[in-house]
């Protein structure tokens, strides 16, 4: 069996041009995240690869689709990586710094003085990976940025919470001085040491 790391431009990714683009708007949650699984299972149907030993990392929207992905296929992945996920846009919309992206992402209008209404909030809800979170199996690894405004940890910690009430093997690790990038040497190299250890105890490499 090898062993192959997947990159996935879905639907909506740039350089695909503007239709592609513009078909992500209101359909996130399920054309990105089919679009992941589908690459996926087309990669494994080589026949080369172990199934039963299939991990997810993702940051940022990428945590969103791992996140999206662990909670519509339970049985699928082994292990589970995001760094600062978006897992709710409901309660990410009043402390990001893009609450236009929470809106327009969830296929509603935005603008400056927009009054959200509960069939608003609940649209978004329906896109978010924490409408799935009751499903999920999947062990996660959570890597958060303390000082990160795009993506606020408390995201993070919402799902952690979720998580750990449904009694889902999970760890969460909490980097201060860091943004949404986590990219100071001490928090990169920490992250990749922990990734690397959660995706060896989880898969049994």
């Amino acid at each position: 069996m090898g062993f192959a790391l997947l990159l996935v431009n879905y639907r909506g990714s740039t350089g695909f041009g503007q239709d592609s683009i513009y078909s992500l708007p209101g359909n996130v949650g399920t054309q990105d995240v089919l679009d992941v699984q589908f690459a996926v299972e087309t990669v494994l149907k080589q026949g080369c690869f172990d199934e039963q030993k299939v991990s997810i990392s993702g940051g940022s929207h990428g945590g969103f689709l791992a996140c999206h992905l662990i909670g519509q296929f339970p049985d699928f992945y082994k292990a589970c990586i995001t760094r600062n996920p978006v897992t709710n846009l409901t309660t990410m919309i009043g402390s990001t710094d893009i609450p236009d992206w929470c809106m327009v992402e969830a296929g509603l209008d935005y603008s400056p003085d927009t009054q959200l209404d509960p069939a608003a909030y609940g649209q978004m809800f329906d896109k978010s990976p924490m409408k799935h979170i009751s499903q999920v199996k999947t062990p996660v690894l959570l890597t958060l940025g303390e000082d990160d405004k795009r993506v606020p940890p408390k995201q993070g910690i919402e799902y952690y919470r979720g998580l750990k009430a449904r009694q889902v093997p999970v760890r969460l690790l909490w980097y201060q001085g860091n943004n949404h990038s986590l990219s100071t040497i001490a928090a990169e190299s920490d992250g990749f040491m922990n990734i690397a250890l959660w995706i060896i105890q989880h898969c049994g490499l």
